[in-house]
């Protein structure tokens, strides 16, 4: 525990003079501001209005996962090709999985701070919000909880293949994520891991403004299910890999 936790505050200062802190809060900051503003003046519904919003994170999440952790993989590279990694006295396994929640806690963070910001001022200036700020503390949680799979996946492409092949991965990603809010998507959102957190807020949404779910129980149930699962097997299989990883080439 004391090698993992002085690890992360080593991950942590290396952050100190790159945009990894200033992209987690700025998105925040840029989202929130971007929809209060339009908000405003909107003739949409409440309930509309906060569905959408979330939505909309949800669906931009894969495109900055694949963005901070090929960040965050490119430092280590650009620092003398992951020895900061691979020749540390801690196991190579912590070494991982300091990076990993470094990226799992400013991305939890992020999207608290979001979520937290535009319901504060959802309610408190444009004096629309019915919800409260638990539901955004709720929701954010979802979503983030849903979206582990993806910064695992993000991690592990950004290693073995670079910083490209993980922000195309994240744009590709959020088009999905998109593209599994319309009817297209009904079917197979549960077995898309893209699909999981802009499928699972906007569940979290409905339920909230008191509409009632019992037709769409089973596909939930089946959704948390398989994203449970796939989070859980995922995070066995990607320790594993590292553990046997010795770097990548450089003209990845």
């Amino acid at each position: 525990m004391a090698s993992l936790l002085g690890l992360l505050k080593a991950d942590l200062l290396k952050t100190r003079h790159t945009p990894f802190l200033l992209i987690h809060l700025l998105a925040p900051l840029a989202g929130a501001g971007v929809f209060l503003a339009y908000y405003s003046y909107s003739p949409w519904s409440a309930a509309d209005k906060a569905l959408a919003f979330m939505q909309s994170i949800g669906c931009a999440f894969p495109t900055l996962i694949g963005l901070v952790c090929s960040m965050s993989v490119e430092q280590e590279a650009n620092a003398g090709q992951f020895q900061g990694m691979l020749a540390i006295p801690a196991n190579k396994i912590t070494a991982f999985t300091s990076k990993l929640l470094l990226l799992l806690l400013f991305g939890l963070g992020a999207v608290l701070f979001a979520y937290v910001l535009f319901g504060l001022g959802f309610g408190g200036i444009l004096q629309q919000d019915r919800l409260g700020i638990p539901f955004y503390i709720t929701g954010a949680v979802i979503l983030f909880g849903s979206n582990v799979f993806l910064y695992l996946l993000h991690l592990t492409v950004s290693l073995r293949f670079g910083r490209g092949a993980s922000i195309g991965a994240g744009i590709v990603g959020s088009l999905i994520a998109a593209l599994m809010l319309t009817g297209l998507g009904d079917a197979a959102w549960a077995y898309i891991p893209f699909a999981w957190g802009v499928r699972l807020i906007s569940v979290w949404t409905i339920h909230a403004s008191g509409t009632t779910l019992s037709s769409a129980l089973p596909e939930l149930n089946t959704g948390v299910t398989v994203c449970t699962l796939a989070t859980v097997i995922s995070v066995l299989l990607s320790c594993l890999w590292f553990r046997r990883w010795e770097g990548r080439s450089t003209d990845n």
